[in-house]
């Protein structure tokens, strides 16, 4: 990637995600510590900010099916003061926004929205219930369904579907038997959510290590994903895993320095896997694929010394990108 293009400079940037809203691609970043968001369009390269928050975002993501309506989680500042965390609703009227809290929820880490049968089902997670201190690790996160609907309101009510997991601090969305879904991890382990014939939803098991960060893609072409992994919480540790059948059998692993950021996609229709490093070097890297039976990969620094939060491998029109939050040097960035 020879072109690096800062998008935003947002003190302590956490989150930057991009999506997708009518025929517009956008970047959604914000600041761990700031009341500072902003929305970016790829398309146009216009800025707007978001107004209304408390700082510490730590996810932004659109309300599918509403073009002007987005939800965030804010509140959780470094390192895990979280009491006054929730999820928030923004709405957007021309260039005007109005942001309000829709739920009060302590510790509120991840969000993603699953839309079924034209139904928007936002699930949201926390990495515990209640700490003493910052260290203090001894209650499990939950995991919160609120069912979201074209006249969301104010105020809104949840579900806690899981009480289960410790340190639950991974969320990605993937696809599970035909299905898409979202996974979240922990202490114990990976887990994807299904949803019955009642329309109920529910946790099942992937994966029994703990994991921090996870992600999924097809690294081989066989058609089936692969597994990559941030071991355990927070780890040292990349590991890919490859789905036998029965089992996951590891075929590769090397050495992070306080793991974060993990993603994957495709450049030049090739697979790479992106991942950050918050300590050490604070090198942003790229893993490519030379032979996954040998385990053999190629690993490439993209940037150092950026301080990695969250990153993000996609495509818009004929450009493949690979975004990155770079707290480091409070930036919002695109590789390309």
């Amino acid at each position: 990637m020879n072109t690096k293009q800062v998008i935003l400079e947002i003190e302590s940037v956490y989150t930057a995600n991009a999506f997708r809203v009518g025929p517009e691609i956008y970047i959604g970043a914000g600041s761990e510590t700031k009341p500072e968001v902003y929305l970016y369009n790829i398309t146009t390269g216009e800025t707007s900010q978001v107004t209304g928050s408390p700082g510490g975002m730590m996810s932004f993501i659109p309300v599918p099916g509403n073009p002007d309506m987005f939800v965030s989680i804010m509140g959780l500042f470094p390192p895990f003061v979280g009491g006054e965390a929730g999820l928030f609703l923004h709405r957007r009227t021309n260039r005007d926004w109005h942001t309000t809290r829709a739920l009060h929820l302590p510790f509120a880490h991840r969000c993603e929205i699953l839309n079924r049968d034209g139904k928007n089902f936002l699930f949201a997670a926390t990495v515990s219930t209640y700490k003493e201190n910052p260290q203090d690790w001894s209650n499990p996160g939950e995991l919160h369904l609120i069912k979201l609907d074209d006249t969301t309101g104010a105020s809104w009510e949840s579900r806690v579907i899981d009480n289960s997991i410790t340190r639950n601090h991974g969320m990605t969305r993937t696809r599970i038997n035909g299905h898409e879904t979202i996974c979240i991890s922990g202490r114990e382990g990976i887990f994807y959510l299904e949803q019955d014939a009642g329309g109920d939803w529910r946790i099942k098991s992937l994966f029994e290590k703990e994991v921090s960060e996870m992600t999924f893609i097809d690294l081989d072409g066989d058609g089936q994903y692969e597994l990559v992994t941030i071991e355990p919480f927070h780890g040292e540790t990349l590991n890919i895993y490859k789905n036998t059948g029965s089992e996951w059998d590891i075929r590769f692993s090397d050495s992070l320095s306080f793991g974060h950021g993990l993603s994957s996609g495709f450049v030049k229709q090739k697979p790479v896997i992106v991942v950050g490093n918050r300590s050490g070097s604070m090198a942003l890297e790229s893993f490519h694929i030379l032979d996954l039976k040998g385990g053999k990969f190629n690993r490439a620094v993209i940037e150092e010394d950026a301080g990695p939060t969250q990153t993000q491998v996609f495509s818009a029109g004929d450009t493949d990108y690979v975004l990155s939050a770079n707290q480091r040097k409070n930036e919002a960035v695109l590789y390309y």
